[in-house]
């Protein structure tokens, strides 16, 4: 639940419908925040207000609670919830609950090590789909709330996101005294509900193998026009959303996860150098002890890559400061343990949902897969079936399972698909 990220459907009727539905669900229990018990105080009290079924009760915070936000990075769409008396939780109980006067919350839960806080998802601002693509001149980002646009847009096509709007836009394409005064602003929106893309509409999207039972059909297995145009919109769909949860080719040195934050002042000005390195680029600089500091003739680059001469003399190791250390092996070694503690770190997992017609889903497997798209009828699948992909930070895909049917329906129910041995 935590690893919820967003959804994504096609603009057809049924899929949009059907991903409405699953949104309301799935919103449903986002809602609720699971909290470690020992995050909470030991004093806190609770009130029962009612018993959800037979394993769950809600309750409501009584006493005991100052207010306090609990944070969980792992969690995507609710990293912080805020606890304060009056605060609606649930937890797992046996048998029901009645009890009318306030207990403590450890009398409650039990032996379970979370209760979960009621706290809706908070609305995001989103730019209209229309401006899908647009990235902001100043800072480059495309995750935009707003669009400030250059008096002279039409002629320039510049335009800023809020942050780059209210430090002043700057840009060599900009006249003097443009004001950016027009703009285009987001619409408040579900964190959890992505825009649909009409790229993965139902499509023909690529040639077939040699079916006998077709074989009398004449456009079977002949490249046309629009299997063209279908070709073009899957793989359009596939380069958009089937990628690794970091895009290294656009992820910045400074967000990367297996680098250090280095901090170094140049002797003599006492100005401040900060680097992102691996540990091996480090290993790169020659120090050389002076008193009690390292004093390095050279620095590389922000990319590792140039050398750019002088007297620097190390400050911080990942935000640590290091200015009594004299001995560039200490701080190697300082350094390695540093990047041993990045490798144990485990990734989170972050999860997609795609609702879309079965086509799509056959075309996306065996385009993960690596397997010949061309087979990509030779894969069943039905109304309601389910299919679970995994692509691992090493870029390995694993399919957990193809075409799970877990609906109740029977065949005589089916839309799509409608063979008896299915």
């Amino acid at each position: 639940k935590k690893g919820m990220l967003r959804m994504t459907s096609s603009v057809l009727d049924r899929a949009v419908e059907t991903a409405d539905i699953m949104q309301a669900e799935i919103e449903a229990e986002l809602a609720w925040v699971d909290v470690p018990v020992t995050a909470m105080p030991a004093e806190l009290k609770v009130m029962f207000s009612r018993n959800i079924d037979a394993d769950y009760a809600e309750m409501l915070v009584d006493e005991g609670c100052e207010p306090f936000v609990h944070k969980d990075p792992s969690n995507l769409l609710q990293p912080s919830v805020q606890i304060k008396i009056g605060s609606r939780i649930r937890v797992a109980i046996s048998g029901g609950s009645s009890s009318s006067s306030a207990v403590p919350l450890s009398d409650v839960v039990g032996s379970s090590k979370f209760f979960s806080v009621l706290s809706s998802l908070a609305l995001v601002k989103r730019l209209p789909d229309r401006f899908e693509g647009f990235s902001c001149d100043g800072c480059e980002t495309a995750t935009m709330e707003d669009i400030h646009w250059s008096d002279h847009a039409e002629n320039n096509s510049v335009l800023f996101c809020n942050d780059c709007f209210a430090k002043g836009p700057k840009h060599k394409k900009l006249k003097e005294g443009d004001t950016c005064s027009r703009a285009s602003h987001g619409e408040l929106q579900s964190p959890f509900r992505a825009p649909n893309d009409k790229n993965l509409n139902e499509a023909r999207p690529t040639q077939q193998i040699y079916d006998r039972r077709l074989r009398d059909k004449k456009d079977y297995g002949t490249l046309n026009s629009q299997i063209l145009k279908d070709h073009a919109a899957v793989e359009a769909a596939f380069n958009a959303h089937m990628h690794r949860a970091v895009d290294h080719k656009k992820v910045k040195r400074k967000n990367r996860e297996d680098v250090i934050h280095f901090t170094f002042s140049a002797s003599g000005t006492g100005k401040k150098h900060e680097r992102y390195w691996t540990a091996k680029e480090f290993a790169r600089l020659d120090g050389a002890t002076e008193g009690d500091r390292v004093v390095f003739p050279f620095l590389l680059d922000d990319d590792a890559k140039k050398r750019t001469e002088g007297r620097f003399l190390m400050d911080a190791i990942a935000g640590t400061e290091f200015k009594g250390v004299g001995d560039k092996a200490a701080l190697q070694a300082v350094v390695e343990e540093k990047a041993k503690q990045l490798k144990k770190k485990v990734p989170e997992k972050q999860m997609e949902i795609f609702v879309v017609h079965q086509n799509i889903i056959r075309y996306m497997f065996m385009r993960l897969m690596q397997f010949d798209t061309t087979a990509w009828l030779n894969f069943g699948g039905g109304n309601c079936t389910m299919t679970q992909l995994r692509i691992k930070r090493t870029g390995d895909v694993s399919c957990d399972f193809f075409g799970d049917h877990g609906s109740m329906m029977p065949v005589s129910h089916y839309t799509f698909n409608k063979s008896p041995d299915v």
